[in-house]
């Protein structure tokens, strides 16, 4: 990081420019209303033999976390997943509980992008010991449940037990922040450029002001490319935030984007393939 902005005062002139070919898709809202077969169904069972005995008349049902489980044919627990594939068809949600008092309600609420798509009550048998309590979601046809953020929620009365989310569809929710990586060639010949400078300053660092009296304490990642035009940035960009971002090379125009923001739903490793013209 030390002596970055040395270097692209010596390579660099000092040009505007527009940075290209930055891959992403901005975000959509979507809304996904069920009907007839295509309506989702849900259902739940006490599974898990108990951990430990409890004796004590039980007053309170308290749970645990949300976790999120695959079972196999026979219906058994097969893994602890953090998200599900394009194409799965159920996703089951589960917690641990101390007890069941008498006469209890369960009720159990779906998302799915935000939006309640399903609600059920369940009564469960009155019980002294702790369990694991299982919920499913699924499509009535059992086709492919879509691609989205799934939500829920379990309620006794009024009060929230416990809830959780998942994500089916990639590998699992959009990252906070992802990895920058790229080739920088000549925009007529096509070839590498080496020893090419990436410079991304911190949030509210301006490009102008950077190149004013900025100094290597305001820059949030950089790189310099290989023999082979290629870089991966020290650091990480955050998805949102608004960053400005210097790219040249010594005898090419340079490229500088004040405050540009990654989109949501853009892909780890973020790949850019990026063009300088000769001076």
């Amino acid at each position: 990081m030390r002596q970055i902005k040395q270097l692209w005062i010596v390579a660099l002139g000092i040009t505007l420019g527009l940075l290209v070919s930055a891959a992403g898709t901005a975000y959509a809202e979507r809304a996904i209303r069920f009907a007839g077969d295509s309506a989702p169904a849900a259902a739940q069972h006490s599974a898990v033999e108990a951990p430990a005995a409890q004796t004590s008349r039980c007053t309170a049902m308290q749970a645990g976390d949300v976790v999120w489980v695959t079972l196999n044919e026979e219906g058994e627990v097969e893994e602890e997943v953090e998200s599900y594939p394009t194409g799965a068809t159920r996703i089951t949600a589960q917690f641990e509980y101390n007890c069941v008092p008498r006469k209890t309600t369960l009720v159990t609420v779906w998302y799915m992008d935000g939006e309640a798509v399903l609600t059920s009550e369940d009564k469960p048998k009155a019980s002294n010991q702790p369990d694991v309590w299982q919920a499913y979601l699924y499509m009535k046809d059992e086709s492919p449940l879509p691609d989205a953020e799934y939500g829920v929620e379990f309620y006794i009365g009024e009060e929230l037990l416990t809830s959780g989310a998942v994500v089916i569809g990639g590998d699992g929710p959009t990252p906070d922040a992802v990895t920058v990586q790229g080739t920088i060639v000549d925009s007529k010949s096509k070839k590498p450029i080496k020893g090419a400078v990436v410079v991304v300053l911190n949030e509210g660092v301006s490009a102008e002001d950077w190149l004013d009296n900025g100094t290597d304490e305001e820059i949030f990642a950089s790189a310099k490319t290989d023999s082979k035009g290629q870089f991966v940035l020290d650091n990480p960009i955050e998805i949102g935030v608004p960053h400005s971002w210097l790219i040249g090379a010594q005898g090419y125009k340079p490229i500088i984007r004040e405050d540009w923001a990654l989109e949501e739903d853009i892909e780890d490793p973020l790949v850019l393939d990026i063009k300088l013209v000769k001076k």
